[in-house]
């Protein structure tokens, strides 16, 4: 099978998980293919690649920080709203509850204006790649994969995008004892009978790696097992 594995750059999760099969990574870092994919343009690039030599899988694991609860707020996160789902504006952002902002705004910080601008360009770049990942999918037209966490504000943007999916929930920890429990959503094409479980045998207090790469790995026989249905 040949799988067009977007954001695979870091980790390679995909592409290490799958020796037996043509894994095509994308992305800024080290892939194959390396690739703003945050530039629209980009888009056609990956249609004209698949006209070629086509695709069989789309998987892709955009960013998921400014999607995310890890900076839950007031009615979303530090980064946007979630009814909206638009980005917060500076005043805005300074009201948010969230703890790092909160000690900031309480201390009247200097570096305040400086910290927005990451946040927003953070944002933005999850807009941006969400988009990127919504509009592929349509364009390429073959069965797509797309993770992020089960409470990831991006299944709503992408579904807005006019992206139709079936969203599926798999735990870490259901197939790996090296992982937290990790409940993490997989908007795809079809239905996955994914493994979940209530409790897992991994521990961060414990753990003596780097914490880095377990939040943003993926279990090698989850992906096996998610390819498996295609």
């Amino acid at each position: 099978m040949r799988i067009l594995a977007l954001f695979d750059d870091g980790n390679g999760s995909v592409k290490k998980a799958l020796p037996e099969h043509d894994v095509v990574s994308v992305g800024i870092g080290n892939a194959d293919i390396v690739m703003d994919l945050s530039d629209l343009k980009n888009v056609k690039k990956l249609v004209d690649m698949h006209k070629k030599e086509p695709f069989d899988l789309l998987m892709a694991s955009p960013p998921c920080e400014s999607w995310s609860f890890s900076t839950a707020g007031d009615n979303g996160n530090a980064y946007r709203d979630k009814d909206s789902l638009s980005l917060r504006t500076f005043q805005n952002w300074k009201k948010n509850p969230y703890v790092a902002i909160r000690k900031l705004v309480e201390r009247n910080a200097p570096e305040i204006p400086a910290v927005y601008s990451k946040y927003l360009r953070k944002g933005v770049n999850g807009d941006l790649t969400a988009l990127f990942t919504a509009e592929l999918v349509k364009a390429l037209g073959i069965p797509f994969v797309i993770e992020n966490p089960q409470s990831s504000m991006i299944f709503d943007k992408l579904a807005r995008e006019g992206l139709s999916f079936v969203k599926n929930v798999a735990c870490y920890a259901a197939y790996s004892d090296a992982f937290p429990l990790k409940r993490t959503g997989f908007a795809s094409s079809l239905a996955m009978n994914l493994k979940q479980v209530k409790r897992a045998k991994f521990a961060f207090h414990v753990w003596k790696g780097s914490r880095h790469i377990v939040r943003s790995s993926i279990p090698e026989d989850l992906i096996k097992h998610i390819v498996s249905h295609f």
